[in-house]
């Protein structure tokens, strides 16, 4: 607490000139007891200038923030919540995890709580661990579209590709304008061997998500595997359009075109 106090005393004190701290004021002595008791409102405050900070991506004093508020207000999950996204997003994981087991106990109901924990989880490689938290996330916010796709994603990582893709077949029916959805879709399918099926969500992608270069790239490579040189060619152009400078992009469309120089010509029956 002692950090704590110092830095809420030093805030009070900007831009004015003070004489020396000393407890024997009594108005002061009352000041700093306040600072030990809860105090919703100004606990909001502090979750104001957080989530403002969060927004402009300084987590580091996002985090101060909403430490400060927590401290105001130590039963609102809320604050611990936003707490563990700035260690999220400080790469912070283990700590992130431990504000959110915190707030699971004041709000054992929230399906953020268990969402952002098994981000966290995931973001640490701990897959298997992962799925209890967003099963649970799941059961309490079934049409939440981003813990479909966090449990898929926990779900490929164990190799449980038939249920990844389940869960995002369940995502898309939620979310059906989400091109990332289709993307992880694709990926599982073209690593099951349902090429052709990859290749039609690749191009959702790029129909939702006209600048995903890696659809572009992706579904390319896998129409080159089937022969389909001329859809390749088409795709790898496409993305060019895109990022025009991009030398590798133009060195794998002088591939391509080179290849399909040395095909054979297609055998015409006779009329054609």
């Amino acid at each position: 607490m002692t950090g704590l106090l110092c830095l809420l005393l030093a805030e009070a004190c900007v831009g004015t000139v003070s004489p020396p701290l000393s407890f024997s004021d009594p108005n002061l002595l009352r000041d700093a007891q306040t600072l030990h008791q809860r105090d919703p409102a100004r606990a909001v405050l502090f979750q104001g200038r957080g989530i403002k900070l969060a927004g402009e991506g300084k987590f580091e004093e996002a985090l101060q923030q909403f430490s400060r508020a927590a401290a105001l207000d130590p039963d609102n999950s809320a604050m611990l919540i936003n707490m563990a996204y700035c260690l999220d997003k400080l790469r912070r994981y283990e700590q992130a995890v431990t504000e959110l087991q915190r707030a699971e106990k004041l709000d054992p109901k929230n399906p953020i709580v268990y969402l952002n924990w098994g981000n966290s989880l995931l973001n640490l490689k701990k897959h298997q661990e992962a799925l209890e938290p967003l099963q649970k996330a799941s059961d309490l916010a079934p049409s939440n579209a981003l813990v479909r796709i966090n449990l898929a994603a926990a779900l490929t990582n164990l190799g449980r590709h038939k249920e990844a893709a389940r869960e995002l077949e369940r995502a898309a029916a939620i979310d059906s304008k989400n091109p990332m959805i289709f993307l992880n879709w694709a990926v599982i399918l073209s690593t099951e061997g349902e090429t052709a099926q990859a290749i039609a969500k690749y191009e959702r992608v790029i129909e939702l998500d006209p600048k995903n270069l890696s659809a572009y790239y992706n579904c390319a490579a896998l129409l080159e595997k089937m022969g389909r040189l001329d859809g390749a060619i088409e795709k790898i152009r496409a993305a060019i359009t895109v990022e025009p400078d991009n030398a590798m992009l133009k060195d794998i469309l002088a591939r391509l075109v080179q290849a399909q120089r040395r095909q054979p010509p297609a055998i015409r029956a006779p009329g054609q």
